[in-house]
């Protein structure tokens, strides 16, 4: 969705050529295109729609107010070295310059006529008729309740192709009203989960198959529906299961949840393929009103490209950081979340797969926050976390996708 062309795209584009004394309103339609329109639009998983004037009209004191603390658009991970720009999840957060721009263009219907005129709404695209995998059992998500972990059974049907690019969530006719926040997948070739699966309604538990971590085969969001791993590189997908490990929170009703996706096919050149490493805090513990780091290495044996970052947590993790140590203590940062939130998360997918010396190490440092200073915190007041299921425990990892070799 990111890199789509859209009408808004088209006349914003015009709007520059024919006005160019009205250069701070395009910035400013351009910025909300960007920025917003990608999540609040008629194929978007948010509730409200931004993507023409008369929707931003009738919901424009509530986009000021969110964007004016921050809250929207969420800032997203970021990748400190330009040349480690992720593909697929491109920063949203706003600088102070666009963040002042929008406050003026909504301040008032007329400004918000002058800035955001041109905006047409966007139609909806037509369901794709590809292979889906879909899970094979159904859960009914209460409504009310705090967020929940459920893995699934999926089995990979015959006509699904054996080397994959990434996928594409498939999402129900209204995506704003389904409860799925982030999906993991991982192989399960040998379909050892459906053990856990007795009753066909998938399993709260978390969906890593022996010592192949959850997110190993890539991850989809709300906020990043289509996954897709850089030219050159596919995902191996074996016969047999994949374990589609659901994050889910309450809609204020009862809804249904049986997760599917869409692979996306390979090019005939994504020769290279791509494998999971994953960085956990073993054991994890953290004391009621406690604010910590912990701190995982991951030493790297051979020459690796590394392809993506998946991060998985609960409300205790608020942030990480990823960086490579070499073997002269020479540090490179990689990635960074400031303000982790899984129901906001969005893999990271390099454009161009940075290089990992042989000797190096990765370091990976976990933000954890069970201080009542915690805005997602649950518990009044602070009681111990361990590893486990959320609300009561934390399962907190990083998801390191690489490809052997230089």
């Amino acid at each position: 969705m990111l890199y789509r062309v859209t009408a808004i795209g088209m006349l914003l584009a015009n709007a520059v050529v024919a006005h160019p004394a009205d250069a701070a309103e395009t910035n400013t339609a351009r910025t909300l295109s960007e920025r917003c329109i990608a999540c609040h639009d008629a194929d978007g998983p948010a509730p409200l729609r931004f993507d023409s004037i008369e929707a931003i009209l009738r919901h424009r004191q509530l986009m000021r107010l969110l964007v004016d603390d921050a809250t929207m658009p969420p800032a997203g991970p970021e990748t400190p070295l330009p040349t480690l720009a992720a593909a697929h999840a491109a920063p949203r957060a706003l600088t102070a310059a666009e963040r002042d721009a929008l406050l003026v263009a909504l301040a008032s219907p007329d400004a918000a006529r002058a800035a955001f005129g041109s905006l047409a709404a966007v139609p909806t695209k037509s369901v794709s008729t590809a292979t889906y995998i879909t899970a094979l059992g159904r859960w009914t998500v209460p409504a009310a309740g705090g967020m929940r972990i459920r893995s699934f059974s999926a089995e990979v049907p015959p006509d699904a192709p054996r080397r994959v690019r990434g996928w594409r969530l498939v999402t129900v006719a209204d995506p704003a009203r389904a409860p799925v926040r982030f999906i993991s997948i991982a192989p399960d070739p040998d379909r050892l989960s459906r053990i856990l699966d007795e009753t066909g309604s998938g399993a709260e538990s978390m969906g890593d198959i022996g010592l192949v971590p959850s997110g190993a085969l890539g991850a989809l969001s709300r906020t990043a529906p289509e996954f897709r791993l850089p030219e050159g590189y596919a995902f191996d997908l074996p016969r047999g299961d994949l374990v589609l490990e659901a994050t889910v929170e309450p809609i204020g009703r009862d809804a249904e949840l049986r997760p599917s996706i869409e692979p996306i096919a390979t090019d005939s050149d994504d020769g290279r393929s791509v494998e999971a490493i994953a960085a956990r805090i073993i054991p994890l513990l953290i004391a009621a009103g406690e604010r910590c780091e912990r701190v995982v290495h991951l030493p790297i044996a051979n020459d690796t490209r590394l392809v993506g970052v998946v991060a998985k947590g609960g409300v205790f993790l608020r942030g990480y950081t990823v960086e490579v140590i070499s073997d002269d203590g020479c540090r490179t940062s990689i990635a960074r979340e400031r303000d982790f939130r899984m129901n906001l998360a969005a893999p990271l997918v390099f454009r161009d797969p940075p290089l990992i010396t042989a000797g190096s190490v990765v370091e990976v440092r976990f933000d954890l926050d069970n201080t009542s200073a915690n805005p997602l915190q649950p518990f009044d007041p602070p009681r111990p976390i361990v590893a486990g299921l959320p609300p009561d425990g934390e399962d907190a990892a990083i998801v390191l996708l690489v490809s052997p070799g230089r």
